[in-house]
Order: C-alpha cells, then structure tokens, then sequence
C-alpha cells in the first residue's frame, strides 16, 4: 500500500479518536453531575469555609449554569488543565503520568505472558486430546468467569499475610487523602522503586495472568481450527511435515492476526478492569489514584483517569490498525 493512502488512513483514525475522546469524557461530565450528595466541593472539603468552598467553585464554573459547567469542563480537559486551584503546581495528571510507568509494568507485564502462555497452550489443545486438553480448557474458563478483584482479596490474605508465601508491596505512597502532592516525591528514581516493586508484583501477575489467560487462549485455538482447514495447510503435511511444523510454521503465524487486533484492546481493558487489583494489593499506580478520586469526587483526577485510559486504550488500536493496514490492504476499503 502507498505512504499516501496510510497517511490518510491514520488522519481518518485520528479524527475518529478526537470524536470518541470527547463522547467519553462528555458522558463522564453527565455522571459526575448526576451522582447526589453535592459537588466536588462538598465532598473534598466539607468543613471549609464559604470563602474556601466558593474560590473552589468558581475555578471548575460549579456556581454556574450547567451548559457553561460543561463548556469550562470540556475546555479543562482538551487543555490539559487538570489543576484544582490555579495556584496548583503539579495537577492530577502529573501525578497520574508519574504512575503511570508502574500500572505499566504491572499490566503491561500480565498481558505479555498472559498471550505468550496462551498462545503455547492454544496450540498444544489443537495438537493433543485427553484429560490435559479438557482440564485446561475447564480450568480457564472458571478463572475467566471469576472476577480478579475476589481471587486477589482471597491470594492476599492466604499468601501473602497467613502463609508469607508472597512478599507484599513494598513501596507505599501516603498523603494522597486530598490529592495533592509535594514536589519531592515526582524527583523520585523510577528506576529505584521499580526494582522495590517487583517482588511484590509476583502474586498480582499470577493473578491477572490466571484470570486474562482464556481470552488468548480460546481465540488462538478458534483460529486454528480454522486456518487447519486450508488446502496450504494440508499440502504442508503432504510434503511430509511433521505435526509441530505444521502448527507452528503454517497454521499458527496465519492465526496470530487477530491475537494482535485483540491484544490492543485487552491490554486496556485489563488496565481498567485491574483497577481494583492495585487497590488490594497497595499497588501505586493509576488505578490506587483513581479510586483515591472517585472517593471524594475529585474531578481533577477522575477525569485525568480517565482521559488518559481513554488514551491508551486509541492510541494502541490505531497502531494496529495502521499496522493491519500496512500488511493488508483490504483493510483500508
């Protein structure tokens, strides 16, 4: 395909991921309103002085019409002005751009041994029959169906405080309750609390990889199934090729397509969904930020939360896209 016709093609997605970036956070706008026991205000400082609660106000338009709310709301998050006060030097995404490197790691980790193993394992169910076939697919399928939050409340309570098979997270991150943050603590060595960090992040892993490994697994075995049925696929073993060649060489590099379109999507999906998993396990990252938000209705940080998960989740799409383009020209039609 020509350079000129992916450029178009990527622009086209652009535009399409502006649209959707302003559709979400319009309909985050609509649920922040709608949710009772007052504003913003209200829930962070309760106790503050009128002075206090109307500067607060003013700075987010509370105190205006609901149509003028949104206008300033809207201009707030397409500038990236996610500051509660004016006088604020680091905002909400400054803080969650600080963590997000270790939600990364975390998830980012999780979801490439999630598909490394269930690709491994996708191919051996084609291959093998039996017990280990019916075993595997069983015991996937019960962990897909069960929610991560529970198995990480239960794996943290047996492994890591009553049998101290699992260390716990060791770095944690205090003074969050309304959200502000010294500047001391941005200077901090990533690289330092990364290697803290990644003792305790053993159990949340297995976690995730537990609960994320059907989704790989069963969709590598469909494509499979299908693409074994090919006549390449059959001339393959007339040529004398042995079964694991076959597998490897012809059937599964022609159905790890779609492993990639889906791992796009997942890995924000996983993201969001691990939001609670973080909380659990103490893990700083954006989704412990994030709930800290949703606790006092900070509309800083909810809507920097979700802006940049918004985000991720555009921006690794569209690079598939573009690369399913690339490789396939029938996609851009």
């Amino acid at each position: 395909m020509s350079r000129s016709r992916i450029l178009v093609f990527t622009g086209k997605k652009l535009i399409g991921a502006v649209i959707t970036i302003f559709l979400v956070m319009s309909i985050l706008f609509v649920l922040l309103h709608s949710i009772p026991g007052g504003d913003m205000v209200t829930r962070m400082h309760p106790f503050a002085s009128a002075e206090v609660k109307a500067q607060l106000r003013q700075q987010w338009g509370l105190d205006k019409p609901l149509l003028e709310q949104y206008l300033i709301y809207i201009k707030k998050v397409f500038t990236l002005d996610y500051r509660l006060v004016e006088t604020q030097q680091i905002d909400a995404m400054d803080i969650l751009l600080f963590f997000l490197p270790f939600t990364l790691l975390l998830f980012g980790t999780a979801t490439v041994l999630s598909y490394i193993i269930g690709v491994f394992l996708g191919m051996r169910l084609l291959s093998e029959k039996g017990r280990w076939r019916k075993l595997i697919s069983g015991t996937s399928i019960i962990l897909y169906s069960v929610p991560a939050f529970i198995l990480a409340v239960y794996f943290r309570t047996w492994f890591v405080f009553k049998y101290s098979i699992f260390p716990p997270v060791a770095v944690r991150v205090a003074g969050f309750s309304s959200l502000y943050v010294d500047e001391s603590l941005l200077s901090v060595g990533r690289v330092d609390l990364m290697m803290a960090l990644l003792p305790g992040m053993v159990l949340p892993v297995l976690i995730l990889v537990m609960v994320g490994l059907a989704r790989p697994l069963f969709l590598l075995r469909d494509q499979m199934t299908i693409v074994a049925e090919e006549p390449f696929v059959t001339t393959a073993r007339a040529k004398g090729l042995s079964e694991n060649a076959v597998l490897s060489r012809h059937v599964a590099r022609c159905a790890l397509l779609p492993l990639l379109n889906d791992a796009s999507i997942n890995l924000a999906l996983i993201i969001s969904g691990g939001i609670l998993i973080e909380y659990v396990f103490s893990w700083p990252g954006i989704g412990t930020v994030l709930l800290l938000g949703l606790k006092t209705l900070n509309y800083p940080t909810i809507s920097a939360g979700i802006f940049l998960l918004t985000v991720i989740m555009l921006i690794s799409m569209i690079i598939v896209d573009v690369v399913n383009a690339y490789l396939d020209p029938r996609v851009v039609l």
